[in-house]
């Protein structure tokens, strides 16, 4: 291979291209050598290969400039300070420690959506300061490293993100596209507005609204107003297109009322207590049990005395329609309770080898609200309409992916984890 770059290179001459030419020609690899006489040497000389009409174009490096300016009575220039982006310190998701001899992916593309290139970083972006974190606490700050864990949230994080970009970018295609020469116009007025209010809200100075939506949201005054456009775009797309699609009717709400009537009518329900004492050999426990409801202590006060466990509290039981009669317990019991009231114990009794007082309580009757309750219907119809709309959202988004056009989500999904992978070393 040729080469006459390194003499070219030491020349601060430019060349011409027919000189160029004649160059080559005579030191060209395996090209013929021009006859020497006799006693000339054989090395050829830079300025054989000058273009002599060109001397006065020469351009003079940073020094011999400099010393021309000093001649000719000038000031030098101040030397500018250079932007050198290795040198800044930020905080950004680009502050990735890299070991000598690693390597990692800043950004890439890793696929399209609508012919919109998707790159990394704006799926990674976002979940950023959360993928920080979770590599902190499972990774560098335990022993031993969980990597397999973090691995785990690192991918589900970038599925949910990456699904949650495309749809979005797929609603504004379609929002866009949808939108008429009338309507595009009235975006226009709107955001104009906006600008006019953001601006206003914030003291009437550009700079200063501009300040503040950066410390407020952490976008720029571009980004902001952007997102604001896209979710004011969205929102519409969803009133036009998955609202009409939701229907509900008077039987549906009927029909959800009966299906949760435990819930608006309540069946109320009764806190039982029971003191137990073995019969035998207790006569005297016994006695002064009797002895201290004859006088009037209450149950609480003699389960105490007693020592019975949680304070004689046996259990709470759903009343039906009969009141205690209706409750589930051996029908022995019933009769001991039928006609006691809250804070009424029965008479002792005995059941096989213990002596027993049942006791009422307390009753519980929770409020009884029908499907004519204005708040009930209000709740209810709110929950259909929720059910109804993440069904039509799902048929809507389902037809987006049908008619989108864009890579394989797996295959992004998978480039983009491969490129966050390779931002957290394990054991690092």
């Amino acid at each position: 291979m040729c080469r006459i770059n390194a003499v070219i290179k030491s020349l601060k001459l430019e060349w011409s291209l027919p000189a160029l030419l004649a160059a080559s020609c005579l030191i060209g690899c395996g090209g013929s050598r021009l006859p020497q006489q006799e006693g000339a040497t054989s090395r050829l000389a830079i300025a054989d290969f000058a273009d002599e009409s060109r001397f006065e174009q020469v351009r003079l490096d940073p020094v011999e400039a400099d010393e021309a300016l000093i001649v000719s009575g000038f000031r030098l220039p101040e030397k500018a300070d250079f932007f050198n982006g290795y040198e800044l310190e930020s905080e950004t998701f680009f502050d990735v420690r890299v070991a000598p001899g690693e390597s990692v992916i800043i950004d890439s593309l890793v696929g399209q959506v609508n012919g919109r290139p998707l790159y990394a970083d704006e799926v990674l972006g976002p979940i950023a300061d959360q993928l920080n974190a979770e590599y902190l606490r499972l990774v560098e700050e335990v022993s031993p490293p969980r990597w397999e864990q973090f691995q785990r949230i690192l991918i589900k994080l970038v599925a949910s993100q990456l699904q949650d970009l495309v749809l979005n970018e797929l609603y504004l295609s379609e929002a866009r596209a949808s939108l008429t020469a009338q309507e595009k116009t009235g975006l226009m007025a709107f955001m104009e507005n906006l600008r006019e209010e953001l601006v206003g809200e914030r003291g009437g100075v550009f700079g200063e609204a501009e300040q503040q939506i950066m410390r407020e949201e952490g976008l720029n005054w571009e980004e902001y107003l952007k997102m604001q456009e896209d979710q004011l775009l969205i929102r519409t797309l969803m009133q036009e297109k998955i609202q009409p699609n939701i229907v509900m009717s008077w039987k549906d709400v009927e029909r959800l009322y009966n299906a949760r009537k435990s819930q608006f009518q309540p069946d109320p329900t009764v806190t039982l207590g029971r003191i137990r004492v073995r019969t035998k050999g207790n006569d005297e426990k016994i006695q002064t049990i009797k002895a201290m409801f004859k006088a009037g202590d209450t149950f609480e006060v003699v389960a105490a005395w007693a020592d019975v466990p949680d304070d004689g509290v046996w259990d709470n039981f759903k009343m039906g329609k009969d009141g205690i009669a209706d409750i589930e317990v051996a029908d022995f019991y019933k009769s001991h309770l039928e006609g006691l009231g809250p804070g009424e114990t029965s008479d002792a009794f005995e059941r096989g080898s213990y002596t027993i007082w049942v006791s009422v309580i307390k009753i519980d009757r929770p409020q009884q609200r029908d499907l004519y309750d204005p708040a009930v219907q209000s709740m209810l119809q709110g929950e259909i309409m929720n059910r109804r709309m993440t069904s039509a959202r799902q048929d809507f988004i389902e037809g987006l992916l049908k008619a989108g056009i864009y890579d394989n989500l797996n295959e992004m999904q998978m480039r983009v984890i491969a490129i966050a992978l390779s931002r957290y070393k394990e054991g690092r």
